[in-house]
């Protein structure tokens, strides 16, 4: 198509676009919310959700980096005081930003053309891992939300030449490195993008203007930094505000409350939050742990996962980048940082992360939804040209492109998010995803605690194979104001989020012999496991009057039996009887 063709075609779309974009984020919010709550916790969400009741219950709260940043268990912390803790209320605020995430198009309207932009909406909106992981209590969703939104800001403090976008954009920065650890990862990404650009920008001016490139390269930063000087109180100011809304949030609880009473204690207070966030810092993430695994074994899986989750958006964002380099009106530097930060991140997690998980996908495929969505606008503009014409050969190939591209999204997000959100058949799913229907178990186990006086629910032993460790008992159950709680703790999860939302009383044995006298409501052990310490030590004392069912704690590989008391059991569907053969 010619260039005159297209930009005809581009004024023909310029309008009001701000409407459509709400709508589509109001979808978007509906497809999140719906049935928000049914999935089983996974053991990531256990964990950071009991950590914010005991912090409820005690007023006390350090950073610990094992569950990522301080702004869920503060702000969740506010929305179980004020709505009450479930699977619902834990994941609302996530799921409130992944419906915003694609109404943060309108940032760029004035960078990409009105189909572009709606486009740009609705792949945020419906990307699988996106809506997902919208639905989970993780922070890498609302992560990717905020600092797509901060460049997006950025992007409008340019675009109008107003500095007063710098405010809000250092806010959501602080917003975002009280999330997740590897938000510093954002900047580096846009930075190295930069100066990819410039480098192409400076390169293309010498070529043009017969300079040498390191006289533009000179000239294009000296007229950075005279931009730059004419706002650096703005920026001094903005940094200021970042710097702020990071300490708020980092810093422990309740020294910091203390500070309104004794402003000048606020040094002490800054020199231990940066003395503990550096330490646990060092500790989990710095200390090389992270790059103990192969890194093509952690990239293949990565880009298979790619594949089976966004092989669309990841083949549109090609074209839309290879369509905009060459567009003859000249390539556009947003859509060249957002494949740059997009392609580097996808070449980079693998290295930066611990584990496999598709949840690193929603760093990935927020920066790669702006070129894709130009590679999809333009297929779509192909086709509205060659209707024109009457080709109809073009139509029906730019229609079977849009439409396979969206229909694969679509069933890959319904599969994932609705049908099979915890099977371990889903890519999507990562490991510590407790399998099969266990809602009903806990359920049950909820109405025994709130009718039963004495312990509720007795946990068994475990067992350490030289590899694995799984330790249900605990010396000591009452850790809440401790560092961290007994290793028991961590090899029940997600149960004790449930445990403490019911109020339940909660012992443990490593002694089997302790059921010929105790006979509580609900026993909870790991199915046989060839270790001993596990349910089969319980058939002799408890096979007579107690039901046994079993529900996998992992996506498979480590079974859970609930042994539940005739006199007080229900139905609990979708069970498989335990020592089944």
């Amino acid at each position: 198509m010619s260039s005159l063709s297209v930009r005809r075609l581009r004024e023909r779309e310029e309008g009001g676009v701000l409407p459509l974009l709400v709508a589509v984020s109001v979808v978007a919010l509906l497809a999140r919310l719906y049935a928000l709550g049914w999935r089983v916790f996974h053991q990531d969400e256990g964990r950071v959700g009991d950590w914010i009741l005991h912090y409820m219950e005690f007023g006390e709260w350090q950073y610990r980096a094992i569950i990522h940043g301080p702004f869920l268990p503060h702000v969740n912390g506010v929305v179980f005081s004020l709505f009450g803790a479930s699977d619902f209320t834990a994941r609302l605020v996530v799921a409130l930003f992944g419906a915003l995430l694609p109404l943060s198009a309108w940032l760029f309207r004035e960078r990409l053309s009105r189909t572009e932009t709606v486009t740009l909406a609705l792949v945020l909106a419906a990307d699988p891992a996106l809506l997902y992981y919208s639905r989970f209590m993780r922070n890498d969703v609302p992560l990717a939300t905020v600092m797509f939104v901060a460049l997006g800001l950025f992007v409008r403090a340019l675009d109008t030449r107003r500095p007063r976008y710098l405010y809000p954009a250092a806010f959501v920065m602080g917003l975002g490195f009280a999330m997740k650890e590897n938000a510093f990862l954002y900047p580096v990404c846009w930075l190295g993008a930069l100066v990819l650009i410039l480098d192409r920008e400076t390169l293309l001016a010498s070529h043009r203007d017969g300079r040498d490139p390191l006289d533009a390269v000179a000239d294009r930063l000296a007229a950075v930094g005279r931009g730059l000087a004419g706002w650096m109180g703005h920026v001094v100011a903005a940094l200021a505000l970042f710097l702020l809304v990071v300490f708020l949030f980092y810093a422990p609880k309740p020294e910091l409350y203390g500070v309104l009473a004794d402003p000048l204690a606020v040094g002490g207070v800054a020199d231990s939050t940066i003395t503990r966030v550096w330490n646990e810092l060092q500790r989990n993430w710095l200390s090389g742990h992270l790059r103990d695994h192969s890194y093509l074994e952690f990239f293949g899986w990565f880009a298979k996962t790619m594949a089976f989750l966004a092989a669309p958006l990841a083949a549109a964002a090609v074209v839309g980048f290879l369509v905009d380099r060459y567009d003859p009106e000249g390539p556009r530097n947003l859509v060249a940082l957002c494949f740059f930060w997009g392609v580097a991140s996808f070449f980079g997690y693998p290295l930066a992360v611990d584990i496999n998980a598709a949840w690193n996908l929603a760093h990935v495929n927020t920066p790669l939804a702006v070129p894709a969505a130009v590679g999809f606008a333009a297929v779509y503009r192909s086709g509205r040209l060659a209707l024109a014409r009457d080709d109809g050969v073009a139509v029906g190939a730019a229609a079977a492109l849009l439409l396979v591209s969206a229909g694969f999204t679509g069933f890959v997000a319904v599969d994932n998010v609705y049908v099979n959100p915890q099977g371990p058949d889903s890519r999507m799913v990562q490991y510590a995803q407790p399998a099969g229907e266990m809602q009903g178990q806990l359920r049950e186990i909820e109405r025994i605690a709130a009718d039963n006086e004495g312990t509720d629910v007795m946990f068994y032993g475990g067992y350490n194979d030289g590899n694995d460790r799984y330790y249900l008992y605990s010396p000591d159950e009452n850790w809440s104001r401790g560092e961290q709680p007994t290793p028991g703790w961590f090899s029940r999860l997600p149960l004790p989020w449930y445990f403490s939302r019911y109020d339940a009383d909660v012992n443990s044995t490593n002694s089997a012999e302790t059921f010929a006298e105790r006979r509580p409501p609900v026993v909870v052990a790991l199915d046989s496991n060839g270790f001993g310490n596990n349910a089969t030590d319980l058939r002799p004392y408890l096979a007579e009057d107690y039901v046994c069912r079993e529900y996998q704690g992992y996506q498979h590989g480590r079974p859970l039996a609930f042994f539940v008391r005739e006199d007080v059991a229900g139905d609990a569907p979708e069970a498989t009887p335990c020592f089944a053969e």
